[in-house]
């Protein structure tokens, strides 16, 4: 995939302008965009027009601080495509949090979003490549990532910490009243903690056949414009081809038109070896499909590529230490895992 971002990401920007009585349109067109590619939600836009469309932006607004969270007040989470789906369908803040970072590369190609432990509390840091680090683009990042949590956890959801690379300037008050605490200006990083309990306390919105459902979607999306993402293009595979048993690093191998040993090499360049990325996704699709409550466990059995339920059995007990029955009639309000 060509560095880019989302189309409709971008319109936010535009939106935001236009709402201050700006020529959009205009300000888009001088960063080198078509504005009514902007309206098209498939379209992708360069990394260097979005940069300088981001620039010229701010110098409309006269560098107002406030333009980023001006920016994330017009985000609605259906914004990000099927990301924002599958957000809206997950069943914690925690499982939103694992999309996010999963197919964020749907959003921006040149960001990615990763997720830290610590005692009692989780962070979820903004990484970019050097380049693309205008302070107000990490504020409507910051902010719109806030409004995500407070779409699915309720408005009255606060983050445990925020930090925050730039200094403290006039938006400061703003934030604190945002964000509902104090941030940390002038810190190493761009990152929002949330406490545990908060991150793993149960949502009534959680669907996980749709979460499920948006999760194919996005999938699909990247492995189709993300040619140079081997880890997209492998995992879309090993979806499709799990339910037919036998899949082999050969057979994806083929599937992707590369050798065994140029595709070991360049999931290893992502810090997976075919193993661990078969391991990890069928536990991410074992808990999917076991929360939609729709498939019986001799049927997820199969949907993950084993050969027989007690090979499945094992495997999710090594996951979770429970039964893959018991575990998800926890999840329906039966005897607690």
């Amino acid at each position: 995939m060509q560095d880019t971002w989302l189309s409709s990401v971008m319109l936010l920007v535009h939106t935001a302008l236009a709402d201050r009585g700006l020529d959009a349109d205009g300000i888009a067109a001088s960063a080198g965009i078509d504005p009514a590619l902007l309206r098209d939600p498939n379209t992708r836009i360069p990394i260097l027009p979005a940069a300088q469309f981001w620039e010229a932006a701010v110098r409309a607004v006269d560098g107002d601080p406030c333009f980023g969270l001006d920016v994330a007040e017009r985000l609605n989470p259906t914004t990000l495509h099927a990301v924002g789906f599958a957000w809206l369908a997950s069943a914690s803040l925690r499982e939103a949090g694992r999309r996010l970072v999963r197919y964020f590369r749907i959003v921006s190609s040149v960001d990615e979003v990763e997720i830290r432990a610590e005692a009692g509390r989780t962070w979820l840091v903004f990484n970019t490549e050097d380049g693309f680090t205008l302070p107000r683009s990490y504020d409507a990042r910051m902010a719109s990532l806030v409004r995500l949590c407070r779409a699915i956890a309720g408005p009255d959801f606060k983050p445990a910490a925020v930090r925050l690379r730039h200094p403290r300037n006039a938006a400061a008050e703003r934030m604190r009243t945002l964000y509902g605490v104090e941030p940390e200006f002038g810190a190493s990083e761009y990152a929002i903690a949330i406490d545990d309990e908060e991150l793993d306390r149960p949502l009534p919105s959680g669907n996980a056949e749709l979460a499920l459902s948006a999760e194919n979607i996005a999938s699909e999306y990247l492995a189709r414009h993300a040619k140079d993402d081997i880890l997209a293009r492998a995992r879309r595979a090993l979806i499709e081809l799990l339910p037919s048993g036998g899949v082999s690093r050969g057979v994806i191998a083929q599937k992707l038109l590369l050798s065994e040993r140029t595709l070991q090499r360049r999931l290893a360049d992502q810090g997976f070896t075919f193993a661990s990325l078969l391991e990890s996704l069928r536990q991410e699709l074992a808990y999917d499909y076991l929360r939609t409550g729709t498939h019986s466990i001799n049927e997820i059995a199969y949907l993950l590529g084993f050969a027989e339920i007690a090979s499945f059995t094992r495997a999710f007990r090594r996951w979770s230490g429970v039964a893959p029955s018991t575990w998800r009639d926890a999840q329906f309000g039966g005897v607690a895992a």
